[in-house]
């Protein structure tokens, strides 16, 4: 962790880092999450049925910024991670992995409340840094009929490659209003425990988990899919999830009749098998926050693949989707398309993808308020692009050996407007009405983006980027990374 008398030695630090980077051509850029190596220090007993791998981390990364109107800045961040992984039978496999995070900037720090609506909690250690951790850890056991599923981690469910709209996950990606010291926009894992059952090629997944906005409150996601691989590799998805919780906001401050500021606790109906909350959300008095999602992957053809996620947040009737006479027609997309694995005879191998991503107004929000938002720790569950926006993405990837250069470009449209929160709420006072991307309150920029990643051995790799921005966003982003795992 760093403190204020540790300045001189953090400075130094920084200036290490920018060596090191400049030693790469900087004509290349940052990349997605890069996924170290399984672990060098491997346990087992005399048997071979218990095993435990043990993977440690250190990673530094650093990040300068320079938006029109503003000055230049960096963010430099080093991260120290633990991994355990292993299994004490056939049947019971576990994971966990913890991350230490110290981050320093030239920028002022604010105070955290350590309240979840305010994002992941840090604690301020001086003006311009901060220290701030996060961990993940799951377990499952087969049975003869089923696996229990249990954990602190992440869920995901879709099959887009950038915005996935239905449960994104660990998914990430940095976008220019996210560039503040007061709020952490990561995502954050919950707790949860399951279950799935396996039919030869029908899957059946359900997850009751507790998310989190406001200290002693309950807000709690029950989820279920089922799942189907078809012949010719095609996969087909169908998800539903439910989102409740007691009301946050004040008495009489939400002048909808149905947010009273009752308290609400786990409802058991919804972790029952096989039952649709589409039936079961109404015999518990039509309270709660209902969304229900389709998926589809074909790879059919070698070497491409076709995607598709539709979410349909608390819509009645499907068939009314494109009707924007009613705000609570709410849908969101994205469908995208892969090319991967064209290799030359001088073994570069090309991958290409693009996709397009569109979530109408409201999308993610709720009339009672941010206990039924489609949230955690302030962030959206669902795409990060938040309701009333689209973006069109375009991907190119070079491998060559232990080298990989990567091209991106997107085009974003985010509306501010009402409705375009994520914790906007609809009231009875609200136009019945709603239009997608008003032209005098929509935000728009183009990102181009280029990266390279070198990893020469499993245990060593390093990253370098930059980014331009063009349109209501105007500047440029520097980023670099180094780590050595063993």
């Amino acid at each position: 962790m760093y403190s204020a008398k540790n300045k001189p030695i953090m400075k130094n630090k920084i200036l290490l880092s920018v060596f090191i980077f400049s030693l790469i051509p900087t004509l290349l850029f940052a990349l997605p999450n890069r996924t170290e190596a399984k672990g060098h220090l491997a346990f087992s007993d005399s048997t071979g049925t218990k095993n435990l791998n043990v993977r440690i981390s250190l990673i530094d990364s650093l990040r300068g910024t320079n938006y029109k109107n503003s000055s230049v800045y960096y963010d430099n961040s080093a991260i120290f991670k633990l991994s355990v992984m292993g299994e004490l039978s056939q049947s019971f496999r576990f994971e966990s992995h913890n991350e230490l995070i110290s981050d320093y900037t030239n920028r002022f720090i604010n105070s955290n409340h350590f309240n979840p609506s305010d994002g992941i909690p840090y604690t301020k250690e001086s003006d311009n840094s901060k220290g701030w951790n996060r961990f993940r850890a799951s377990l499952e056991y087969d049975l003869p009929f089923t696996t229990i599923l249990a954990g602190y981690d992440y869920l995901q469910w879709g099959v887009a490659k950038r915005n996935p709209v239905i449960l994104r996950g660990s998914n990430h990606i940095y976008r220019p209003w996210m560039d503040t010291t007061s709020f952490i926009f990561e995502p954050a894992p919950t707790p949860y425990f399951g279950y799935q059952f396996e039919f030869g090629r029908l899957s059946y997944t359900q997850y009751a988990t507790k998310l989190y906005h406001k200290k002693n409150t309950g807000k709690y996601l029950n989820a279920h899919r089922l799942q189907i691989n078809l012949p010719f590799d095609i996969e087909l998805g169908a998800s539903e999830m439910i989102i409740y919780g007691t009301t946050t906001e004040f008495d009489q401050t939400n002048p909808n009749p149905d947010a009273d500021s009752t308290s609400r606790h786990f409802e058991w109906v919804y972790a029952i098998p096989f039952i649709p909350y589409l039936f079961a959300e109404p015999l518990l008095g039509d309270l709660d926050n209902n969304a229900l999602a389709f998926d589809i992957r074909v790879n059919t053809l070698k070497n491409y693949e076709f995607y598709g996620e539709l979410f349909f947040d608390d819509l009645a009737n499907p068939l009314s989707m494109f009707d924007d006479s009613w705000w609570g027609n709410k849908w969101a997309a994205s469908i995208g398309f892969t090319a991967k694995d064209f290799c030359t005879t001088s073994s570069i191998c090309f991958s290409f993808n693009t996709e397009y991503t569109r979530v109408e107004p409201w999308v993610y929000t709720h009339h009672k308020g941010a206990g039924y938002t489609y949230s955690n720790y302030g962030s959206s569950l669902g795409s990060d692009l938040g309701p009333n926006s689209q973006e069109l993405y375009t991907r190119l990837d070079a491998e060559w050996n232990f080298l990989q250069l990567t091209l991106e470009a997107s085009a974003v449209d985010q509306d501010t407007a009402f409705g375009g929160n994520l914790y906007d709420i609809h009231t009875p006072l609200s136009d019945t009405d709603k239009s997608f991307l008003e032209e005098e309150s929509t935000i728009q920029y183009v990102e181009l983006k280029s990266s390279l990643l070198v990893s020469p051995t499993d245990f060593f790799w390093t990253r370098i980027g930059y980014s331009f921005y063009f349109g209501d966003y105007k500047g440029s982003r520097l980023e670099g990374t180094i780590g050595l795992t063993w």
